[in-house]
């Protein structure tokens, strides 16, 4: 494949991306499980750095709302499917790369056939128990995911390559009791998290660079801090703990 020199030449120039790494990149596939807030800068950078398949899944219309965070969108997209409109700004931004879009909303009964077959897939979800349906999902497939979040002036990273990993549940085991409905956000931390997000998606595709494995990245917006907060791997957990018996370390 030849990588034209106006649109991939300073990420190939880097030693750790290379002509080699920008073949492993155009070959990577991803599918996000929403485009919202922290998923619109994501997925554009992994569209400008070339990513060769990216599905968007959302079932969302764009509301006035979101625009001060959900950067992808614009107020003549307002009462439009996010995952539609995603797909078309992306492709006006690289149109040498595979974007497909869905309007369904991930159930038990479609999950399988919306996010197998992927290299990694983009947590995401209308609520804690979409989430860990997900998160299920990957613990079963044995299939790598990248959370990422924002609420406050704070954004989130966390990665699970494999079953050796802790999972979702294991981060954050009372997602499901926790606050429902909408939450605060400043929506720098939203584009923050994002892009930190997409360098986890990259280093993953490029099988270089420490992956916020077995930590919860943060990034604290106002106190210009980052921290690496410990999530040990719950043997106990009921996602992907022992007594399962679906441990697949």
């Amino acid at each position: 494949m030849h990588f034209e020199n106006t649109r991939y030449n300073r990420q190939i120039s880097m030693p750790q991306v290379g002509e080699e790494g920008q073949k492993l990149i155009s070959q990577f596939s991803v599918v996000s499980v929403g485009a919202g807030g922290v998923k619109s800068p994501l997925l554009y950078y992994l569209a400008a750095a070339g990513v060769g398949k990216i599905k968007i899944i959302d079932f969302d219309k764009v509301d006035l709302s979101n625009l001060n965070r959900q950067i992808l969108y614009s107020t003549d997209d307002i009462g439009k499917y996010k995952s539609e409109v995603a797909e078309q700004k992306l492709r006006q931004l690289n149109p040498d790369i595979s974007i497909e879009s869905c309007t369904e909303k991930v159930t038990p009964d479609n999950i399988e056939n919306l996010l197998s077959g992927y290299d990694v897939i983009l947590e995401g979800g209308d609520g804690p128990e979409q989430r860990m349906m997900v998160n299920q999902f990957v613990i079963d497939k044995d299939i790598p995911m990248v959370h990422v979040s924002a609420q406050y002036g704070y954004g989130y990273v966390f990665t699970r390559l494999n079953n050796s990993d802790p999972c979702l549940k294991c981060a954050f085991p009372d997602l499901p009791e926790s606050r429902r409905g909408p939450v605060a956000v400043w929506g720098v931390a939203t584009g923050i998290a994002g892009v930190m997000g997409a360098n986890e998606v990259l280093k993953i595709a490029l099988k270089r660079g420490e992956l916020a494995r077995g930590y919860l990245l943060s990034s604290s917006n106002f106190q210009n801090d980052f921290y690496r907060i410990p999530i040990p791997k719950n043997s106990d957990c009921p996602a992907c703990g022992d007594k399962n018996g679906e441990n697949k370390e």
